[in-house]
């Protein structure tokens, strides 16, 4: 077994050389990435662009490297064992957003577990994220049983859905006129003229939208097909369409979508994109989509609920065939989320927030006044001091307030997702549970359509 001490720590925040080019630290914390997620690395052009985009962002590139001497056989010595990456980010809890801390490329070499490398990475990563005041932790996950224990709970999930245009989908009458759709037109677009259009549209779109976090400037042009990121070239995306829709105001919207071709059985399209700032546009767009010609099957994400659907003469032309979680959230500063949000249910309530990391352990009084939050914490939540992993309760904080007791993570999902289910079934308790259940309700499901 190898020794701890031959571990040493790195930051890479400078991953781009004079000349442009990703420097080789980069391109040696990318092989390791690559290897722990079964993946190519990508082509030298395209890790020089990527680099590019991700300095750029401010993208911290943090880890360890084996620094004892390996065989020859075993390749360079002070390889990268453990990575994870974190960058700055957007992202709406409801009546606003708040600072994110993304995370992701976080793992460890099958050589180097059982040293606590990834609970340390995490550790420093969430601790410094918090001192930095950023409100929220995010990141995506490969496997479901390992971040809770850090705290993060399930913001947003994603459903693949399929459109059978043989059904002759209609959009309910009255829809159209309801909504503003009919007064709009919907034209054709070149996807490779139209970024600084989407980066307009996405931003608004996002606004108020609870899950939404802003993309990178790279992931869009990725989305309009001016890059083909995922096929690892930087080649523009060949038969890419885009479909833009105009309404009193201007462009409100878009979709992009790639069809498989003639010789695809049924005639086949998937949705790559869709960015609506109102119903008119988003209704627009899809009532447009049934007037393409030479097309029968269209696949495509959208939050779980089957909205789409809801708006049909005839619902069973969308069919949903899966489900996933997509981000998971975890609160590093319980007041300024909590306020982020708008609530039903007006109240006074005290959370009680269990934290096995200790970062936001403590008792937290909400005030609740016509949807919005004033949140007062307890006197000993502030400081430096260990917080424990239980919180302990303020007799003086709001005293004739009910009692509720969260895990952290369960509240980062009721922030964005509710929590009847998790009151109902004792995952969150106290005398306040009911009342708890009430305020976080949420009458529409959180999204999120951009994966890190």
């Amino acid at each position: 077994m190898r020794n701890h001490m031959s571990l040493k720590p790195f930051e890479l925040r400078t991953i781009v050389d004079g000349d442009g080019k990703a420097t080789d630290e980069y391109r040696r914390f990318y092989a390791r990435v690559e290897r722990g997620f079964h993946e190519k690395p990508g082509t030298p052009e395209v890790q020089d662009y990527v680099a590019g985009l991700y300095q750029d962002a401010g993208f911290v590139h943090r880890g360890f490297v084996e620094t004892e001497d390996a065989p020859e056989w075993a390749g360079e010595s002070s390889q990268p064992v453990a990575t994870i990456v974190g960058f700055p980010r957007r992202m709406e809890v409801g009546e606003k957003a708040v600072g994110l801390w993304a995370i992701s490329e976080v793992g460890v070499s099958s050589s180097h577990r059982r040293r606590g490398l990834l609970r340390t990475m995490m550790t420093n990563e969430l601790t410094e994220a918090q001192r930095d005041g950023y409100g929220l932790a995010g990141l995506t996950v490969s496997e479901g049983g390992i971040y809770g224990r850090f705290g993060f709970g399930v913001a947003t999930r994603v459903g693949t859905y399929e459109l059978d245009l043989r059904r002759r989908p209609r959009i309910l009458p009255g829809v159209m006129e309801s909504t503003g759709a009919a007064s709009g037109r919907v034209v054709e677009a070149d996807p490779q003229r139209m970024l600084d259009l989407a980066e307009d549209i996405c931003a608004q779109s996002d606004a108020g939208r609870a899950g939404k976090i802003n993309r990178l400037r790279g992931h869009i042009r990725n989305f309009l097909g001016q890059t083909s990121l995922d096929k690892d070239s930087l080649d523009p995306v060949r038969g890419r369409e885009a479909f833009v829709y105009v309404g009193h105001s201007g462009p409100e919207g878009y979709m992009t979508l790639d069809h498989e071709g003639m010789d695809s059985d049924p005639w086949k399209a998937k949705i790559i994109d869709v960015q609506a700032v109102t119903p008119a546009a988003w209704v627009g767009l899809w009532n447009h989509l049934f007037s393409v010609d030479l097309l029968e099957l269209v696949e495509f994400k959208d939050a779980p609920g089957l909205a789409l659907s809801s708006i049909l003469e005839n619902p069973r032309a969308v069919t949903a065939n899966r489900e996933a979680d997509l981000i998971w959230t975890r609160i590093l500063d319980v007041v300024s989320v909590l306020e982020s949000r708008r609530y039903p249910h007006d109240g006074d309530i005290v959370l009680l927030v269990d934290d096995p990391m200790g970062l936001v352990t403590g008792a937290y009084a909400m005030h609740i006044e016509q949807g919005t939050a004033t949140v007062t914490p307890s006197s000993d939540v502030s400081g430096t001091q260990d917080r424990g992993d239980r919180a302990r309760d303020d007799v003086a904080l709001a005293p004739n307030a009910p009692r509720v007791r969260f895990p952290v993570d369960r509240l980062a999902t009721a922030v964005f997702r509710g929590c009847e289910i998790e009151t109902r079934l004792g995952v969150v308790v106290g005398d306040g549970a009911e009342e708890a259940a009430q305020i976080f309700a949420v009458n529409r499901e959180p999204y999120c359509d951009f994966e890190f």
